[in-house]
């Protein structure tokens, strides 16, 4: 959670007022990479995440202090990619060398070839395992795996209970082994 995120969280504990401003400045960048995430396009990905601001500016005088913000804003985000995913019926992914700087940010050196190589083949299966997951497969591991949300934050964007989102993370993460496996990639014993 970054310090905008806690001051956030802290002034929404305490019932003080928040401006949107606050918000926006606080989860637009978290935001804009979990729809970058799901969607795989950057334009795409923006126009999603003003969206997600537009409905929660318009949401938020609804809200009561209960409210964790954060949880709220990546549900808003997911139910329109998924919203979008499904009018689409694929799932595409563009500019792969985007995608995976976001999910790798620490790149392999590049004093060695061979090994830059086998990188670049394994991003592309993970890249190939993810396009065959079923969209709330996909969302669950980005949440936790990528935004590094927990399993109760997942269950309050999904709408699922804590346990309900083990489950699926579980099933997911089988899935992905399954296909990754079934695509040539190498079993792994440390699961």
């Amino acid at each position: 959670m970054t310090a905008g995120e806690l001051m956030v969280a802290q002034r929404v504990e305490a019932r003080e007022e928040l401006s949107f401003d606050e918000i926006f400045e606080s989860y637009q960048e978290r935001i804009y990479n979990c729809t970058y995430r799901l969607m795989g396009n950057a334009e795409e990905a923006r126009d999603l995440t003003q969206e997600t601001f537009l409905r929660a500016y318009t949401g938020l005088p609804k809200i009561d202090g209960e409210l964790k913000v954060g949880p709220w804003l990546y549900r808003i985000a997911t139910n329109l990619c998924l919203d979008q995913l499904r009018r689409r019926k694929l799932i595409r992914w563009e500019s792969w060398d985007g995608f995976v700087s976001l999910f790798h940010p620490s790149q392999v050196a590049r004093d060695n070839p061979e090994r830059d190589t086998l990188t670049h083949e394994s991003r592309e299966l993970v890249h190939r395992v993810l396009q065959e997951l079923p969209p709330r497969y996909r969302l669950c591991l980005v949440l936790r795996e990528y935004q590094g949300l927990s399993c109760e934050e997942i269950g309050e964007v999904i709408g699922s209970s804590r346990s309900a989102v083990k489950s699926l993370l579980f099933r997911a993460r089988e899935e992905f082994r399954r296909i990754y496996t079934r695509m040539g990639g190498e079993e792994s014993d440390g699961r």
